[in-house]
């Protein structure tokens, strides 16, 4: 077991309210889509359809191009993947206790250590099973993570798990100034936890 990540010590009590450790956090819950998307994927589906009927020509054009962006996009992602296999492949046995050692377990809750080192994890399981992260890893040039990824799954899987909240985000001394993994557990570290008042707003723009 990791020391410092099996639950939080007496002397950092009064910066993590949880009692239960760590390892013991609950996953994060996908929930899935509602009847409004599925709708929007059966008209998208039914107007591809009437295209094809009505104008099999431009039908034909629109698949061609869809067809090569999807193909360039196959190339890059096969390439991003054999990237971050090589880097999995460099830090052979190093697991989430090394990465928690970069952190000083009297200041930052081990909650948020745990909760980014999996979510993270999680986005990488294409390219390796359980990714072995660095604390200084860039999220966008080393880990091949896009705003997208970051800002609209990442974030909101995080916050779920830690309960921290993403009130206030424009006050974070990390707002907009993410870059590397450290930065964000510095940043939901520096987020307020339940029951601490403050004013919503949007989480989009966290990550620089």
């Amino acid at each position: 077991m990791c020391s410092g990540l099996g639950g939080p010590p007496q002397a950092f009590a009064r910066l993590a309210p949880m009692r239960i450790p760590s390892r013991h956090m609950p996953p994060f819950e996908r929930r899935s889509l509602p009847v409004g998307a599925w709708l929007l994927v059966a008209g998208l589906a039914a107007a591809v359809a009437h295209l094809a009927v009505t104008r099999p020509v431009a039908f034909l054009a629109v698949s061609g191009g869809v067809a090569v962006l999807v193909l360039l996009a196959h190339r890059q992602g096969r390439r991003e993947r054999r990237q971050l296999r090589a880097l999995a492949s460099a830090r052979e046995g190093h697991t989430i206790c090394e990465f928690a050692r970069d952190f000083k377990a009297r200041e930052v809750d081990t909650w948020v250590v745990r909760a980014v080192y999996e979510q993270l994890q999680g986005h990488l399981a294409d390219a390796h099973p359980s990714f072995p992260l660095r604390a200084d890893d860039r999220l966008k040039e080393d880990l091949r993570l896009d705003d997208e990824d970051l800002d609209m799954d990442i974030v909101q899987e995080i916050a779920s798990r830690t309960g921290r909240s993403l009130d206030a985000s424009a006050s974070n001394p990390y707002f907009g100034r993410v870059r590397t993994v450290r930065d964000l557990v510095l940043f939901f570290q520096n987020q307020p936890r339940p029951g601490h008042a403050a004013s919503r707003l949007r989480p989009a723009g966290i990550v620089r």
